[in-house]
């Protein structure tokens, strides 16, 4: 009994000082959103109609579409600060993301795929200043960046060789970046 008490003990300990271990003070206040001092985009509307419709910038049978699969093999993965989808093609599953971040910056995109020793093409999108990123991965993954309102991106990452993920990412920032609404 004296050595069970020992144990549970002991994994009590362990347990808290896990806990306190992965907690922190943060200073400052807290605000909701929007109320810090950092300008908004407001003018991204205006500029650019599409960029506002979030996940549904493009339909899921255009997305299905542009990459090779039946509307009927495409699927929401994820709604949230990105949004996901994947589809089945002739050739395989492939994974779509798209990213718009507001206060995000062209420049810090390219950064960042430097860090990662991607292969980077600057274009022009759609007229948009942009950049298109390949990771150098067998699958051929691809990437689209564009200076748009903050800055708004596609990814296609296959999860089989054969597709020609650059042209399908590219496709869909000329959608999104489209001005007709």
């Amino acid at each position: 009994m004296r050595k069970q008490l020992a144990v549970a003990a002991a994994v009590v300990a362990a347990v808290a000082s896990l806990i306190t271990g992965c907690s922190r003070s943060v200073d400052g206040t807290a605000m909701r959103a929007g109320a810090g001092s950092s300008p908004r985009n407001n003018e991204s509307q205006e500029k650019y109609p599409n960029l506002l419709k979030e996940c549904d910038v493009l339909t899921a049978d255009l997305l299905a579409e542009t990459v090779g699969a039946d509307p009927r093999d495409i699927q929401s993965t994820f709604v949230g600060a990105v949004c996901r989808w994947q589809a089945a093609n002739p050739a395989g599953l492939v994974d779509i993301t798209r990213f718009w971040y507001e206060q995000g910056s062209l420049d810090n995109e390219r950064q960042v795929a430097q860090a990662l020793n991607y292969q980077i093409e600057d274009r022009r999108i759609a007229g948009i200043q942009s950049i298109v990123m390949r990771t150098g991965d067998a699958n051929g993954s691809c990437g689209v960046a564009s200076d748009a309102a903050g800055v708004v991106g596609w990814w296609i990452n296959p999860q089989a060789p054969g597709i020609d993920a650059c042209a399908q990412a590219i496709k869909l920032a000329e959608l999104t970046l489209a001005t007709n609404s």
